[in-house]
């Protein structure tokens, strides 16, 4: 009887512990590609596409660009350009909150 009892306490362990892996594995792959989209703060926006290509739009003048992202940096390298731009960054919500290279926070609004 202590047998079957230990058997199915540890059994309920094993699932409970299954079921929280699988949710934190569900979160850190929601986290992935954060940046895609485009993000506004007045008359400047970023695009940023899944295939790793960009353009930046400063009140009507665009610059295209490609970019690598490893979650909390942004490095862009604009057409043109053989060095890359690093930016430190972070996403709160629907805001993408960009280090400038004075280091200022800009914080850009999802659209």
């Amino acid at each position: 009887m202590k047998k079957t009892i230990l058997s199915i306490v540890i059994s309920l362990i094993l699932i409970a512990t299954a079921f929280i892996l699988t949710g934190c594995g569900e979160k850190q792959e929601e986290s992935k590609g954060g940046v895609t989209g485009q993000w506004a703060y007045t008359s400047y926006v970023y695009t940023f596409n899944a295939d790793k290509t960009g353009t930046y739009d400063v009140s009507g003048k665009e610059m295209k660009f490609t970019y690598e992202d490893d979650g909390e940096k942004l490095s862009i390298l604009y057409e043109g350009n053989t060095s890359p731009t690093v930016l430190k960054y972070r996403i709160d919500g629907d805001k993408l909150i960009i280090t400038d290279s004075f280091g200022s926070d800009v914080e850009y609004t999802k659209k």
